[in-house]
């Protein structure tokens, strides 16, 4: 019974940590892989707040975030401070909110991001 209680407490503890945090996702309105990708990390439960900008916009929120130029996608989300680029899955975001010096974290474009779900891979930027 105690073991029943500690997981319904921790998947209610997971719950409210993804609600408490924004992802500002900043996106050419022309991607489709990209709103697809935000409408998966919706259904899992993240707030996404999706602003459509050009090319020169999102180029500049790229640089102000300090996204590497060679690991650029299609869209650049923002929690807080720090950079989420391309399709990274739910491990990875939770992997950059529970650490306190990283940047940002990555996901390589794949053929997954191109029918807009996540990638296996992500890396940390510290």
């Amino acid at each position: 019974m105690k073991g029943i209680i500690l997981v319904i407490i921790g998947f209610f503890v997971f719950a409210v940590a993804k609600e408490t945090h924004v992802i500002t996702a900043y996106y050419n309105p022309d991607c489709r892989c990209c709103t697809k990708y935000f409408d998966l990390l919706e259904q899992k439960g993240y707030k996404i707040k999706k602003v459509q900008v050009d090319s020169v916009t999102l180029y500049k929120k790229k640089n102000e975030l300090g996204v590497p130029v060679d690991k650029r996608s299609c869209h650049t989300m923002k929690v807080g401070d720090k950079f989420i680029e391309g399709h990274v899955p739910v491990e990875g975001i939770e992997a950059l909110l529970d650490s306190k010096n990283a940047k940002g974290v990555y996901s390589p474009h794949g053929t997954a991001s191109g029918f807009g779900v996540e990638e296996d891979l992500y890396i940390i930027i510290r």
